[in-house]
């Protein structure tokens, strides 16, 4: 049976989130000897992607662990130094890319982790598995030419994101911040279209103003919260955020636009978790249930990064059906579970034929080629999901469902 985060001690899931806490608000730790909880320790920072972290947290017992669990934590230290060249690697490759860019006449701007990271104490910990940019649809051809003249290998062309990779140096390049609705009717790729005129130079960088950066993240935890999961690393995130920010944010502008967003109730959420985890200071008042609050920090620490350690694509599309009633079983809920399935939404058929998000008639196009995808060159992908999603554990999606609506997902 594998391991799960909820197997593990309540009190070591409490020493990692205050560790990971610590890092993200620069405060001065002080833990009781790990030795004992060190493999636990590693797993939950293994799935959540705050290995890093976790070692430099561990400095002032480093002469103890080695004595007492050297195989574990020279493992966590090759972890660490592999990280930290990755993202020295990942910083080298943006100037590259950013100098290109501005020596082209291209504007192009790095957000969320690429962002992010730079409100970290060490800025290098703050992992991340690709680099996020941004750029005007219309400069798209010349942007890819540029890539590949600076050796990256295009290895997704949909749009509104194409992915290049170059020695293990992932680009996502999107042509707008938002592919996803949540259920809840918002066209969020359109309200946030106008990305590119919330951009501002800063240090040296072009970046997205941060009330505006704010907005989108909870969107971002959001749309994963709403799919398989979210990890720690979006919470602490946020909380690294109101340490460094928090004072220079215009709160009332930003719970204006997340109110129109639908997404205010979400924000309180993820304060209520920055309050409980991290004991940060946030800008309202605490109104979701301590139940809610609960369920919600279940979800997130056992589910890893992106909820992949507890669910996989068959989640996405129960919760989808379950949200159209309660029943988990009956012809009803089937019916609805295969419209899910067959029948996605017009932003995701897109990505398989792209005319399609001018032409709305060419919708039946879009959902050919995708068939044709799924039936012939994904087939063994295709059973693996409808496996997935027709065999689950439909009371705990609908479980999820209920307390994703409970914060206005």
């Amino acid at each position: 049976m594998s391991k799960n985060a909820m197997d593990v001690k309540p009190e070591t899931r409490e020493l990692f989130l205050r560790m990971v806490g610590d890092f993200a608000v620069d405060r001065k730790g002080v833990y009781p000897d790990c030795s004992n909880e060190l493999e636990d320790l590693l797993y939950l920072a293994q799935i959540h992607s705050l290995g890093p972290v976790v070692y430099h947290m561990l400095q002032g017992q480093r002469k103890q662990l080695m004595e007492q669990k050297p195989e574990l934590f020279q493992r966590m230290q090759r972890a660490y130094h592999s990280a930290v060249y990755v993202s020295v690697t990942q910083e080298a490759s943006r100037a590259e890319i950013e100098e290109a860019f501005q020596n082209a006449g291209i504007r192009l701007v790095f957000f969320k982790g690429a962002q992010l990271r730079q409100l970290y104490p060490v800025p290098e910990l703050r992992t991340m598995g690709d680099m996020d940019c941004l750029i005007c649809r219309e400069d798209r051809a010349k942007a890819h030419q540029l890539m590949i003249q600076l050796g990256y290998e295009c290895q997704v062309d949909a749009e509104p994101v194409w992915m290049y990779n170059r020695n293990g140096i992932v680009i996502e390049m999107h042509t707008r911040v938002a592919a996803d609705s949540l259920g809840n009717e918002v066209d969020y790729p359109t309200m946030f279209s106008d990305a590119m005129m919330h951009v501002h130079e800063e240090n040296g960088y072009l970046c997205l103003e941060w009330e505006y950066h704010f907005c989108y993240l909870i969107y971002h935890i959001a749309k994963h919260l709403s799919s398989t999961g979210a990890g720690v690393r979006m919470i602490a995130d946020i909380a690294a955020f109101m340490y460094r920010r928090a004072n220079q944010m215009e709160w009332e502008r930003v719970k204006s636009v997340l109110q129109e967003f639908q997404l205010w109730k979400t924000t309180l959420a993820v304060f209520g978790l920055c309050r409980r985890w991290f004991s940060v200071e946030v800008p309202a008042d605490d109104t979701v249930s301590q139940q809610t609050l609960d369920d919600l920090k279940a979800y997130i620490i056992a589910g890893g990064t992106f909820g992949f350690e507890t669910h996989d694509a068959g989640d996405i599309y129960r919760k989808r059906a379950l949200r159209g009633g309660a029943d988990t079983t009956g012809w009803k809920y089937r019916m609805r579970l295969t419209r899910s399935y067959l029948f996605p939404p017009k932003r995701y058929l897109v990505q398989y034929f792209s005319p399609t998000e001018k032409h709305s008639w060419l919708l039946p196009v879009a959902w050919f080629c995708r068939c044709w995808r799924g039936l012939v060159h994904r087939k063994r992908h295709s059973v693996a999901t409808i496996q997935a999603m027709t065999q689950g554990d439909a009371s705990r999606s609908y479980r999820e469902v209920c307390m994703l609506r409970e914060i206005g997902l």
